[in-house]
């Protein structure tokens, strides 16, 4: 296949094919090539920060954070398929998520929550390493907030037993609280259920 040619050299879509292709094709010399392979290897360090990103979303009557850092991403919900001979309570069974299927957990029966019988606008909430993935359905996706970590509060006596157990601390959402789930306890909870 020919590449399209424009004979006035500019604004033409075929010039920034040709010039990425002549970028691919350059020789490298051993120093350039020392170089890239240095800073593709090059360990980033995480930086810790005084703010705290979360993503809210509510299960019920029920806000609830999840650290951005554990909530890769948010899906439309999907059909959960029924997986043969696992019974675990909360286990909705598995779900396809851009092509990967990943195991769907009721956090409402982890934490004795009660979801919405139809909720206005689910969602499945993507979390966890990729190697422990989770989808997590929930009844609405408030969206993320970047909080100071000196405002996230202890969780107080009043928060529901099991849900107390897997709080970190509340986070202040202006008239409202969500409470702030600890990812490490929640993984665990999840993968659980399935040994």
């Amino acid at each position: 296949m020919t590449e399209p040619t424009n004979e006035a050299g500019s604004g033409s879509p075929a010039d920034p094919r040709r010039a990425m292709r002549r970028l691919l094709e350059r020789d490298l010399d051993d120093v350039a090539l020392a170089e890239n392979t240095r800073l593709v290897g090059h360990r980033h360090e995480t930086v810790q920060t005084d703010e705290l990103t979360a993503l809210i979303v509510r299960i019920g009557g029920e806000w609830l954070g999840f650290d951005a850092l554990f909530a890769g991403r948010v899906h439309d919900p999907g059909v959960a398929r029924r997986v043969p001979h696992r019974h675990a309570e909360h286990l909705a069974g598995v779900v396809a998520v851009d092509g990967e299927i990943v195991p769907a957990a009721r956090l409402d029966r982890l934490l004795d929550l009660t979801a919405d019988a139809v909720p206005p606008d689910p969602r499945l909430v993507i979390v966890g390493p990729v190697d422990r993935r989770w989808a997590i359905p929930v009844d609405e996706v408030e969206g993320m907030v970047r909080i100071p970590r000196a405002d996230v509060v202890d969780s107080p006596a009043t928060v529901a037993g099991s849900l107390n157990r897997h709080t970190i601390g509340l986070l202040p959402l202006g008239d409202r609280h969500a409470a702030l789930l600890d990812s490490d306890r929640i993984l665990d909870l999840l993968d659980g259920g399935l040994r």
